[in-house]
């Protein structure tokens, strides 16, 4: 397997119907450059490009795990198809949603689009950003691939980000054709903008970002659905030979975050998919010794896509997401 600095990545170094697994470097600034996987199919004609990420965050392991499972058996028709299984390799070496503590402690899916002179991760963000802008354009896509991690529970969503623009009308279109029945407007905040999709979307190009399940595990079942999603996608790009899929017509729904103020053991009262009402109780955050000391109210009527699973929280941890249809 070749090594390509990532600076120096390009589609036309690949020779036509090329299909393989290759090696790309993000060094400067990075002190000790990173080398990561990657996929790498290009047919014998041209087409867009579709980047597919996977473990942005180290506790996400449906991801990479779809990447080489569509990677396999994929025959390309028109265009490129590239997969970054591994994003951010120190949080999957360490076991853990982020960045160990030991190099900065960061998130770097709140880090993007980077910071050159910043810490180790933001740097990464930074080089991230560069490729992905560098290859990709309005005709293009990139595929964002996330689950619920080790500590919290998602229904399946896709989503896109409201940027008021034909990125976003085209963004839309290729998350409603994922085919997942829960349809994302992720809101808009300067924690999304600084996502890897929402930085992307920003910078005019196509992007969805997808939920599942998660809770630490790899269920062929969570595998599957964004395999089949991926290549649904590609039959509606035109890059394989299936068939377009048709397109349920879903409500597009929002999201409200509910997080903790305290700390604290955490009992929820309600679970995944249950619908909720404007100020039903959702849970509760006890002392070790039983006290009540918050509880959690539903601020709208809707669904809850996203429940917290480890009990032990503190305040500005996610406790739900619920949707709400817009």
């Amino acid at each position: 397997m070749s090594i390509c600095p990532s600076t120096e990545f390009s589609l036309e170094a690949f020779p036509l119907g090329l299909k393989g697994w290759h090696h790309i470097q993000f060094a400067s600034p990075l002190r000790i450059p990173v080398t990561l996987p990657i996929a790498v199919a290009k047919s014998a004609s041209g087409g867009p490009t579709i980047v597919v990420t996977g473990l942005v965050h180290g506790d996400e392991f449906e991801g990479p795990s779809a990447i080489s499972r569509l990677f396999f058996d994929l025959q390309l028709h028109a265009g490129t198809f590239i997969g970054l299984p591994l994003t951010n390799p120190w949080a999957h070496a360490g076991q853990s949603r982020n960045t160990p503590k030991h190099f900065d402690g960061l998130n770097l899916a709140r880090q993007f689009p980077g910071l050159a002179e910043g810490s180790r991760t933001q740097q990464l963000a930074h080089l991230l950003y560069q490729w992905v802008t560098g290859l990709l354009g309005p005709n293009d896509l990139l595929i964002d691939l996330h689950s619920a991690g080790s500590r919290y529970e998602y229904l399946s969503m896709v989503g896109y980000h409201p940027t008021d623009d034909d990125t976003e009308s085209a963004s839309r279109e290729l998350a409603a054709a994922f085919g997942f029945r829960n349809l994302w407007q992720i809101p808009d905040s300067p924690s999304s903008r600084r996502t890897l999709n929402g930085s992307i979307a920003r910078a005019g190009i196509p992007t969805i970002g997808t939920e599942v399940r998660g809770f630490g595990g790899l269920r062929s079942l969570d595998v599957d659905l964004l395999v089949n999603g991926i290549r649904r996608v590609l039959a509606v790009k035109g890059m394989v030979a299936d068939e377009p899929p048709t397109t349920e017509d879903v409500p597009i729904q929002t999201t409200h975050q509910i997080v903790f103020s305290t700390s604290g053991l955490f009992n929820a009262d309600v679970d995944l998919a249950d619908t909720v009402q404007a100020g039903q109780p959702l849970g509760r955050v006890l002392t070790i010794q039983g006290e009540t000391v918050e509880t959690l109210i539903a601020p709208v009527d809707g669904q809850v896509w996203a429940i917290r699973r480890f009990a032990s929280v503190h305040p500005g941890d996610i406790a739900f997401l619920i949707a709400q249809p817009i």
